[in-house]
C-alpha cells in the first residue's frame, strides 16, 4: 500500500505543475519549509524538479525553496512543510546584536584604515539595492598586484546564513593584530600570499534575513553549470551578486578558495552537479579533512563521517559556485558549512571564530602547496600537468593573466607549456609543503 501510494504521487507531480502557474526559475527561493522525511520518499519524490531547490538534506529530514505556491503545492503532495515564514518573528529577536550591512561596511573601513599597511578595501561591484560588494586584500603590499599565490574566503552568500560574515570580520582582526605584533607564522603568511575576504557577497538578503538576494534568487544556484544546459562561463542575465563575483574572478589567478555556509557542519567538496569524480579528488579531500580534524562538530559528526562530504552524494547542486570555481578557472573550491543554526544567539560568534581558527589560517597556507609560471617574454595559451612518476596527466588548463599556479599534491610533474605559436615546451616541477617557509614557488618563462 505504501509504495502504491509513493508511486501515485509521483505520477501526480507533472499534473500539479501543469494545473499550478507558479513556477519561475530554479534558482528562485521566494518561499522556503523544512521537510521531514525519515524514509526518504520525499526527497526521491521532489529531487531534480526544474523550479525547486533541495539543500541541507539529513537522514531525517531536508529544506525546500522554491517560487510562490511551494509551500501549497508541497501540502497538496502530503509533505506537510514546516514553512520558514513561521519563523521570521523568532528569527527577528535572535537577531538582536547582529550588525546591519551599513554597520558591517563601517566595521570593514575602520578595520582596513586601522592596518592599511597589509590591507586594502575594495567593492567588486554593487547589489541592485546600491550596496557594495567589499573585498579585503591581504598582502605586505596590498596597493601592488605581487607574483604570489591568490586564495579567497566567501562569505554570506545566502543572507540568512550569518555566521560566516561574522566570522570574517573576526579573522580580519585578528589577522591585522597578530602581523602588528610581529607573529612569525602570521607574517611569513601575509608577506608571501595575496589574500582575499569577502565577508558578505548577499547584503540585501543579510539585511532582510533571508536565503536569496533582493530579487529573492538563490545565488548558489545562478553560477554556469558544466553539467546542464546553462554551460557557458557568460554572465549575461545573472545576478548582479553573480556577475560581480564572475568577473572579479576573471581577473585574477585564484588558485584555492572556501565559501562559508550555515545549516549543519561540514566540509563539502566536488563535485556537487555531478556523480562523475572532481580531479585531485584525494587532494580536495586531504584539505576538507585537514580543516574538518581541527573544528568541534566536524571531526565527530555523527551525521557525516569525518566531517567531511561528497556534495553531489549529499545532495545535487545544480549552478554552484564552488563547482563553477573549479571547473572553469581551476581554482579548487570547498563549501563550509559552520553552524547547525543558521542565525545562532550573536553572543556566541567570537566562540565560532575561535573554534574555526587554525583551520582558516592552515587552508590559506596550503595555496603554497603548488607551482606557478609566469610568462614575461612570450604568450602562453596553456599549461599541461603530468604526474611524472605515474605518468597520468592531471589536467590541461588554458592561462589567464599570463601567470598559471597550480595547488597539487606533493610529489614531482612535469609541465608542458604550449605557446600561441602552438610550439611546446617541457618544465619539471617539484611539489613540496612546509608551512614555516612559504616563500612563492615561481618559474619565470
Amino acid at each position: 500500500m505504501k509504495k502504491l501510494r509513493y508511486f501515485a504521487l509521483l505520477a501526480l507531480i507533472p499534473l500539479f505543475i501543469k494545473s499550478t502557474p507558479l513556477w519561475a526559475s530554479p534558482d528562485m527561493a521566494r518561499e522556503g519549509a523544512l521537510v521531514k522525511d525519515p524514509t526518504g520518499r520525499l526527497y526521491k519524490l521532489i529531487k531534480g524538479h526544474p523550479d525547486l531547490i533541495i539543500d541541507h538534506r539529513t537522514s531525517a529530514q531536508f529544506e525546500v525553496y522554491g517560487p510562490l505556491g511551494t509551500i501549497q503545492w508541497l501540502n497538496q503532495i502530503g509533505a506537510h512543510p514546516h514553512s520558514f515564514a513561521e519563523d521570521f518573528n523568532h528569527s527577528q529577536k535572535i537577531a538582536v546584536g547582529y550588525p546591519s550591512p551599513e554597520e558591517i561596511e563601517d566595521q570593514l573601513k575602520e578595520i582596513t584604515q586601522k592596518y592599511s599597511k597589509i590591507m586594502k578595501l575594495i567593492s567588486i561591484g554593487q547589489t541592485s539595492s546600491g550596496r557594495d560588494i567589499w573585498v579585503v586584500k591581504i598582502s605586505d603590499n596590498p596597493e601592488e598586484d605581487e607574483l604570489e599565490p591568490e586564495v579567497k574566503y566567501i562569505a554570506n552568500m545566502h543572507g540568512h546564513e550569518i555566521v560566516g560574515r561574522e566570522m570574517m570580520i573576526r579573522f580580519l582582526r585578528d589577522m591585522g593584530s597578530l602581523y602588528m605584533k610581529s607573529d612569525k607564522a602570521i607574517s611569513t603568511l601575509v608577506n608571501h600570499t595575496e589574500i582575499f575576504i569577502m565577508p558578505s557577497m548577499n547584503p540585501d538578503g543579510a539585511a532582510r534575513k533571508r536565503r536569496g538576494n533582493s530579487g529573492w534568487k538563490d545565488l548558489n544556484r545562478n553560477f554556469p553549470d558544466f553539467s546542464t544546459r546553462d554551460n557557458q562561463n557568460d554572465s549575461h542575465g545573472r545576478e548582479e551578486e553573480t556577475v560581480a563575483v564572475m568577473n572579479w574572478q576573471d581577473q585574477r589567478n585564484f588558485t584555492l578558495s572556501a565559501n562559508f555556509h550555515g545549516g549543519t557542519k561540514v566540509v563539502n567538496y566536488p563535485w556537487d552537479t555531478s556523480s562523475k569524480v572532481a580531479p585531485l579528488t584525494q587532494l580536495i579531500i586531504s584539505l576538507s579533512k585537514e580543516y574538518a580534524d581541527q573544528v568541534p562538530g566536524f571531526y565527530d559528526s555523527t551525521e557525516f563521517e569525518g566531517g567531511i562530504v561528497n556534495g553531489n552524494e549529499w545532495y545535487e547542486v545544480d549552478g554552484g559556485m564552488q563547482d563553477w570555481s573549479y571547473y572553469y578557472y581551476n581554482d579548487l573550491q570547498v563549501t563550509i558549512e559552520l553552524s547547525h543554526s543558521k542565525w545562532p544567539n550573536y553572543k556566541y560568534m567570537d566562540q565560532f571564530f575561535q573554534d574555526n581558527k587554525k583551520a582558516l589560517y592552515q587552508f590559506l597556507r596550503r595555496s603554497h602547496q603548488g607551482h606557478g609560471l609566469s610568462f614575461q617574454s612570450r604568450d602562453a595559451k596553456s599549461v599541461e600537468v603530468i604526474n611524472s612518476q605515474t605518468k597520468k596527466i592531471i589536467g590541461k588548463y588554458p592561462v589567464r593573466n599570463q601567470q598559471f599556479y597550480k595547488v597539487l599534491p606533493q610529489g614531482k610533474y612535469q609541465f608542458i607549456i604550449e605557446w600561441s605559436d602552438g610550439s611546446k615546451i617541457s618544465k619539471d616541477i617539484e611539489v613540496s609543503f612546509d608551512p614555516s617557509k612559504l616563500s612563492p614557488k615561481y618559474l619565470f618563462l
